[in-house]
């Protein structure tokens, strides 16, 4: 059983639906230790639970050590972001690819198996899983939505002024989004003023062009930090709104090829429940 003093389960609550995960521990200079010369190991994390003092605590399973590979060498190849953070899975398995790591096969087995209904989607829409500049990352998410099945008004870098950086409309409903292009993202101050002014602005538009009242706002990034201001943003702008992880969104594409006319837009209202969205999200909507 391992603890992280400081860290609530709130804020990685979306990782408890994909267990078990396929972790690394690393060692790392902490005040007057530095320990990061210690080789890493393969970790199975089987749950994730808070303790009787709000602390994150993670039942680990260890698999094996990394030989010949001092942690901080690995933290430089992936970035040390904080205590305890999450990645995609082909970016590990390419970085241990690169390293020249062998691999435990039950290790690379549950993180495989996590990507195999990627085999569906064509490399271009992927690219949204991948570093890209900010301008590549907001046309890959607005391409994905239309892909979906939404009509999409793109505007960010597109449009000059203050706007979100689109719009979908479904027949019922439109979404406000706007996409944050780094990975533990944490919504603040600034955004979440931003997004109430996009929502209340969209609102009287999208009813008089659109006829729709249902107006919702989401956020897309590649991961979550801190999502506090969440309830702030619904309670001033009168409406719900989600957090999307890239994967999920790219999941929901995957459901749409896969499901055919079955798969309906509707449905995508039930995901926006203040909650962060993940692919095991999209699988309790739409099915396995």
């Amino acid at each position: 059983m391992v603890r992280y003093p400081g860290r609530g389960l709130k804020t990685i609550q979306y990782l408890k639906e994909g267990l078990p995960l396929a972790g690394i521990g690393v060692y790392i200079k902490h005040r007057d230790k530095d320990l990061s010369s210690n080789p890493p190991c393969f970790l199975i994390v089987n749950e994730i639970n808070e303790n009787d003092r709000g602390e994150l605590q993670f039942s680990i399973q260890f698999v094996s050590k990394i030989e010949n590979l001092p942690s901080h060498r690995l933290l430089s190849r992936i970035g040390f972001q904080d205590l305890f953070f999450s990645m995609p899975g082909e970016k590990l398995l390419e970085v241990l690819d690169r390293l020249g790591v062998r691999i435990p096969s039950q290790w690379r087995m549950l993180v495989e198996e996590s990507l195999r209904w990627r085999d569906w989607i064509g490399k271009h829409f992927q690219e949204v899983l991948k570093p890209a500049s900010n301008e590549d990352y907001e046309d890959r998410v607005a391409e994905i939505f239309r892909a979906i099945g939404f009509e999409v008004d793109q505007f960010g870098y597109r449009k000059e002024g203050e706007y979100p950086d689109g719009i979908i409309y479904a027949k019922d409903f439109a979404v406000v989004y706007d996409c944050k292009n780094r990975f533990n993202y944490s919504l603040d101050a600034r955004d979440k003023r931003a997004m109430i002014s996009y929502v209340q602005q969209a609102r009287r538009r999208i009813e008089e062009q659109y006829g729709i009242r249902k107006v919702y706002f989401a956020f897309i990034a590649p991961s979550y930090g801190n999502v506090d201001y969440l309830s702030d943003i619904e309670k001033d702008s009168s409406t719900k709104g989600a957090l999307f992880t890239s994967e999920a969104l790219l999941y929901l594409l995957f459901k749409k090829l896969s499901m055919g006319k079955s798969f309906l837009l509707a449905d995508f209202e039930k995901l926006v429940s203040s909650q962060i969205v993940t692919r095991d999200a999209v699988k309790k909507v739409y099915g396995e």
